[in-house]
């Protein structure tokens, strides 16, 4: 087990706020992670999008803001202060109060003790029920407890789950040995499809674009026999409001017909050279 002293919160990357965690967020965080792991196999491991799924419960639940790293800060926290705990329940003569929530444990003993240790074993200890259900698989009420010298093994790494400690004496491995790595990836999949059906149900209408009834006139007009002066003088009198219904022969008239009008209509203004 690494002596380095692990710090709940402490110091992130610039792009993480400072979370203060409440005892009942704590508790619910605790909580998620047991009722999580009830449906799992054994010999499961938590994993990063474990964490993340559980960030996203007590945003939802608390609007803390928290991330996926100071989630997994957070259960590493507790399941190194179990190792603490467990580690001193294992030797001869000490054993928890539960009317205190207390371990007790002799002076002499207390004195040999890390800082951390010592200051985690003096005074009550919060979560203690939920940390022995979640790191030993038993419950106040003893159910499902497993062997005392497996739960106090306090050499393996950060990375391993909950479910190590328990003794696997006997177990015999799934035959599929991809199992796991298909339930991650089902997981995975499951969860960017919620974010694409999520992002799918809000997004913004679909706004049709508006087509000029008249675009085909304007288009033969251009291709006509006309200077720019001569189109501009003739798109501006068919483009006022009185001359829709106008607008509307002329689109559907021949080449010619419109030609024709066009030559009347230019004839019929003064100074002009055609």
């Amino acid at each position: 087990m690494t002596k380095k002293k692990l710090k709940v919160d402490a110091v992130v990357s610039s792009r993480e706020r400072t979370v203060t965690w409440a005892d009942d967020q704590k508790k619910y965080m605790l909580d998620w992670y047991i009722d999580y792991l009830k449906d799992q196999h054994v010999g499961f491991k938590f994993k990063k999008q474990h964490h993340l799924f559980c960030a996203n419960a007590l945003n939802k639940k608390f609007a803390m803001g928290v991330t996926m790293d100071q989630v997994d800060r957070q259960y590493r926290h507790y399941k190194e202060n179990w190792k603490i705990i467990a580690a001193a329940l294992s030797k001869s003569g000490n054993s928890f109060d539960h009317s205190r929530c207390i371990v007790t444990i002799s002076e002499s003993e207390k004195a040999t003790l890390c800082d951390r240790a010592r200051r985690l074993l003096t005074k009550p200890i919060k979560f203690y029920e939920e940390m022995q259900e979640l790191f030993t698989g038993s419950s106040a009420d003893g159910s499902l407890a497993m062997d005392q010298n497996t739960c106090m093994d306090v050499s393996d790494d950060f990375d391993s789950d909950s479910r190590e400690m328990h003794d696997l004496n006997g177990y015999t491995p799934p035959e599929d040995p991809l199992g796991c790595l298909v339930e991650s990836n089902n997981e995975i999949t499951a969860t960017m499809k919620s974010l694409r059906d999520t992002l799918v149900a809000t997004a913004p209408p679909h706004i049709s674009q508006l087509v000029d009834p008249h675009a085909t006139l304007w288009q033969r007009l251009e291709t006509a026999p006309l200077t720019p002066d001569q189109r501009i003088i003739v798109g501006e009198h068919l483009s006022s409001k009185e001359n829709e219904v106008k607008r509307s022969w002329l689109c559907n008239a021949s080449d010619g017909t419109l030609h024709a009008w066009v030559f009347k209509f230019l004839c019929e203004k003064e100074g002009l050279n055609l």
